[in-house]
């Protein structure tokens, strides 16, 4: 196709499009599609006969009905019998408003009389304070800060800071009784609605003057260009002059309605008798869109309007309550439902739509802009240069500036009757078509050929196609593939590549980039492998058919689950960290979306048209959305407490708030007003000194903990609204949770006592029994030492001594001058040293119990023969107040000490030796010293001499009593062996410190 050619093309088209578009009147809209409704009846536990409304500063939503006052937080209606803790006068409510400082001023139906309820106080206006009787239709302020209020026996005021009423009438021209409204407009005037007429004041000091019309009107309200009207109350409304017209023509109402309200965009609300119809700044004299109780209004009477602060009309009906929130995404006003449409970007704006039963169509964001082609389509495809291809079971066409094909090109005799599933420009100029289980085909020059001839693509057909600036071609196919063509070449990606999208639906090319949208999620692609996208706390994005990105840098994801948006410093963080969740904004039903995008065919089911609206096709509608005009919320949502549930019981959040001894399982109760999308508020809490950081419940407004201790708490929580606006200024609650006796100090103090005690008997039977053990052990020991002791005595020893006996014979028989006989005489007497220390041993043997208590002697007897024996000096010195001593201990503090005797005594050539026991109520101690030559350095190095194991017995020994052996010695200074073994250790029974001990322990306590 030349170039001239195709620019006649776009040419036509855009002249057809703008032709089209001034001959095609805009199809009016049915409904209200330019909101989301939600209505709330007595099956939805909404209040019903609802005849007033009114938000409060703190953000509350306040309904007065003939059943009592209900409040509302966007999730849940509730019942209010009493206000910040004071009770209504009666519960049948009739007049409401809530004054910008705070507080709130209720009007009875019943009775008569106002409450204004404000900070914790309430102050009830009745007849006795000067307030006219009977029903309070309407509470107002005026400009000066005074309260107006009109009941059943006429208008009274109450002055800014008053205590009393003062009734308005016949002094300032107004009737006497029957008051049903105040109203001040803009220009500051005063008008009054009473029965028979309106009235009406310049200023306060002015009489008020009957109105024109006249007659029995009310329900006052002021347009936006300043002018007041009233109704009859029937069905007619007119608009008010403050007084007759001259010449007295006749009243003609100027719209039909039996109630007026007017929002803040300027579009005009009529309520009739079984419906409401809302008409658009600037065509407040044409129809508009209608709502009735067949096509989901609450109920027929529609009685109360309020516009909240986020926007959100409010309608109280006799049967319930209706909101109206302004959609982001807006659906095509059309005269008829769409059947799967298939959509392409129109020249200069809008998109071309068709149907594979109906018409294709060209739209634009107001409504349709004419037929162009009365036939069927299952695919539209706008190529790079603005020439638009459509496609159907039969045949592909590309169109021409009459509204015609300009060339038809029928599909190969084996795809016919099978639909066109995708197009894409080829880069020379071809089209590749895929057509549903036919295959891909290359149609050039009028020509078709399956799989362009090339080698390598697969057999099957693809889902979605997409071709670069540079002629390079991308086809989506099932099983997570996706084969690139370039020129003649074919390359193939799958799950070896990264690419794990199943099923592929979509395909985006923008500035070089590739995104693949696909049942299990969207992946992108760098130039070699596939990253697959996922968003927060593991978001896939399923079934992504459309895929977008605007001149802005967005991302816009079509898919299963809605329409998503992700910022452009996400992508950016997405491709620098392939595993990082991205954050993103989803638009779902709550925006306005009706129904999901297509799984199948047809495809795209999201496109960017040239003015920069992203329209979305769905099974029966075609919506579109600005993305760089998107309503925001910027109202943070007020945050509260409720109160806290303890097992069944209930309590109100007071301050100084103290639960039940009992409540260590309890759950806190917590709202944020936003009424916009209540579904979408986020919250975070935390209860200090329990949660470590804040806690993130998602959209749950409850708290719950368990077994908590006794103590004081402050429990805080923050919101976000739909749009992520957190209010900083966090709600908290603080509570105490008294302790039960088990939790005082007192019953730990019992508890740690009778522990004490409980520990201290088990320690003592403890000790009894392994003392029991131990003597059990000493007494085996004993058995078995005396057992040594006769056997050494009736064997070895009488051994000994009948060798002995014959070896003296033996010298008797010896020459008393021969050289034997003075040998024998030796060895004899060597044998008596022998049988001597032999029959020692065996004493020592029988004498365990010894050493338990004659310590001191035992070593007194032993110094003593040795210094016989080697005419050696020997003192024993004993210091402290000596004790029984464990038997086993006693004798292994003999075995060292007799040990470092002999050393002493045989081997130091000392000229003094001395013993020093040291009975100490901490520990023993053991000391051996001499004067002697000391002691081998290589032995005092390493514990022993060859072939000696004296001192590593000594070691032992002290190992066995816990005891501390340590030696010291230096060449001719002597020697010294010093022992300190604990007294719980060597002591049989526990020592109590001395006197003076004792006074010296507690002097030093007192100065510490």
């Amino acid at each position: 196709m030349s170039a001239p050619s195709l620019l006649c093309s776009v040419l036509c088209s855009l002249a057809l499009w703008s032709a089209q578009a001034q001959a095609e009147p805009t199809a009016r809209p049915r409904l209200l599609e330019q909101y989301t409704h939600t209505a709330w009846g007595a099956i939805e536990n909404g209040p019903i006969d609802v005849l007033a409304l009114a938000q409060g500063a703190d953000g509350w939503l306040w309904l007065a009905a003939s059943t009592g006052l209900f409040r509302f937080d966007g999730k849940r209606y509730e019942r209010m019998d009493s206000v910040e803790g004071h009770s209504l006068l009666s519960s049948n409510v009739m007049a409401l408003y809530a004054p910008p400082e705070g507080g709130l001023w209720v009007g009875y139906r019943m009775g008569g009389g106002v409450s204004y309820f404000h900070q914790g106080q309430v102050q009830h206006y009745t007849e006795s304070q000067g307030l006219p009787g009977g029903t309070v239709s309407h509470i107002a302020r005026a400009p000066d800060g005074s309260i107006w209020a009109a009941t059943r026996d006429g208008l009274a005021r109450l002055a800014a800071g008053a205590r009393r009423f003062d009734a308005i009438g016949a002094p300032a021209g107004l009737p006497s009784r029957r008051a049903r409204q105040i109203l001040f407009d803009r220009s500051g005037r005063q008008w009054v609605a009473m029965q028979g007429g309106v009235y009406s004041r310049a200023g306060a000091d002015a009489s008020f003057r009957p109105a024109w019309p006249r007659g029995d009107l009310a329900n006052l309200v002021e347009a936006p260009d300043g002018s007041v009207w009233a109704g009859d109350t029937v069905d007619s409304y007119y608009k008010m002059a403050p007084e007759a017209v001259s010449g007295k023509p006749a009243a003609h109402p100027a719209l039909l309605a039996n109630n007026l309200h007017f929002d803040r965009d300027g579009g005009m609300w009529l309520f009739r008798t079984g419906g409401v119809e809302r008409r658009a700044a600037g065509h407040l004299n044409e129809p508009g869109q209608v709502l009735t109780p067949e096509r989901g209004l609450s109920g027929g009477l529609p009685q109360s309007f309020l516009q909240d602060r986020e926007g959100n009309v409010w309608i109280g009906t006799a049967a319930g309550v209706d909101r109206f929130r302004r959609n982001r995404l807006q659906s095509l006003p059309l005269s008829a439902d769409f059947d799967h449409p298939a959509i392409a970007p129109g020249p200069g704006g809008g998109v071309w739509a068709g149907e594979r039963v109906g018409p294709l169509r060209a739209l634009a964001s107001d409504g349709q802009r004419g037929l162009p082609l009365k036939q069927a389509v299952s695919a539209l495809y706008r190529d790079p240069d603005g020439v638009l291809w459509a496609g159907n079971q039969n045949e592909v066409w590309r169109m021409g500036g009459n509204g015609q094909p300009a060339a038809r090109y029928p599909l190969p005799p084996e795809a016919q009757g099978y639909e066109v599933q995708a197009m894409a420009r080829a880069r020379d100029g071809g089209l590749w078509v895929s057509v549903v289980r036919a295959g891909l085909y290359l149609l050039k020059n009028g020509v078709w050929t399956g799989n362009g001839a090339l080698p390598g693509l697969p057999g099957r057909f693809p889902h979605a196609l997409a071709s670069s600036a540079d002629g390079m071609v991308w086809a989506g196919y099932i099983r997570s593939q996706i084969a690139r063509i370039d020129g003649q070449r074919v390359t193939l990606f799958n799950g070896d590549q990264g690419l794990e999208t199943g099923p592929v639906l979509s395909l985006h090319q923008h500035d070089g980039q590739l995104w693949a949208g696909g049942e299990r999620g969207v992946a992108w692609f760098d130039g070699k492998r596939f990253t697959m996208l996922r968003g927060r706390k593991g978001e896939p994005f399923r079934g992504v058919s459309g895929i977008a990105r605007t001149s802005g840098g967005e991302l816009w994801l079509f898919g299963a689950d809605g329409l998503s948006r992700i910022d452009p410093a996400e992508l950016a963080r997405f491709k620098q960290q392939p595993d990082y969740e991205v954050d993103f904004e989803r638009f779902d039903a709550h925006d306005g979306l009706t129904g999901a995008a297509s799984q199948l065919r047809p495809m795209p089911s999201m496109v960017q048209s040239d003015d920069g609206l992203l329209w979305l096709a769905t099974a029966n509608q075609i919506s579109w959305i600005d993305p760089s005009h998107i309503a925001r919320n910027r109202v943070p949502p007020p945050v509260m407490v409720l109160g806290v549930a303890v097992g069944d019981r209930h309590y109100a959040p007071l301050p100084g708030l103290v639960l039940p001894k009992s409540a260590n399982s309890l759950r806190i109760d917590f709202t944020a007003l936003s009424l916009s999308i209540p579904e979408r508020v986020r919250f975070r809490y935390r209860l200090d000194g329990v949660d470590l950081d804040w806690q993130d419940p998602g959209t749950r407004r409850q708290a719950f903990y368990t077994n908590l201790e006794a103590g004081s708490y402050r429990f805080r929580v923050m919101a976000a609204n739909e749009d992520g606006v957190w209010n900083e200024r966090e709600a908290g609650l603080d509570f105490t949770i008294p302790p039960t006796f088990a939790q005082t100090a007192w019953f730990k103090a019992l508890c740690a006592l009778v522990l004490v005690v409980v520990l201290s008997l088990l320690y003592r039977l403890r000790v009894r029994q392994v003392t029991r053990q131990l003597q059990q052990r000493i007494e085996a020991r004993a058995d078995e030492r005396e057992r040594i002791a006769r056997a050494l005595h009736d064997t070895f020893l009488q051994s000994v001594q009948g060798l002995m006996l014959r070896f003296q014979t033996l010298l008797k028989r010896l020459p008393s001058d021969g050289e034997a006989r003075p040998l024998a005489e030796k060895i004899l007497n060597q044998a008596d040293q022998v049988l001597i220390e032999g029959r020692n041993q065996v004493s020592g043997l029988r004498s365990l119990h010894r050493y338990a208590t004659d310590l001191q002697r035992m070593f007194g007897e032993l110094g003593q023969s040795l210094r016989e024996e080697h005419a050696a000096g020997f003192a024993l010195i004993v210091t402290g107040q000596p004790a029984r001593l464990h038997e086993a201990a006693g004798e292994h503090l003999y075995g060292i000490g007799r040990e470092a005797l002999l050393n002493a005594f045989r081997h130091a050539n000392a000229e003094r030796i001395e013993l020093e026991l040291g009975y100490g109520d901490d520990e023993l101690t053991l000391q051996v010293r001499d004067n002697g030559g000391g002691m081998d350095p290589q032995v005092l190095r390493t514990g022993a001499r060859p072939g000696h194991w004296g001192l590593t017995g000594m070691r032992e020994r002290a190992a066995q009593i816990g005891a501390e052996l340590e030696l010291w010695s230096q060449p001719g200074m002597g020697t010294a062996v010093r022992l300190k073994a604990p007294a719980a250790r060597v002591y049989s029974h526990k020592r109590r410190p001395g006197a003076l001990r004792r006074v010296q322990e507690w002097l030093s306590k007192d100065a510490a």
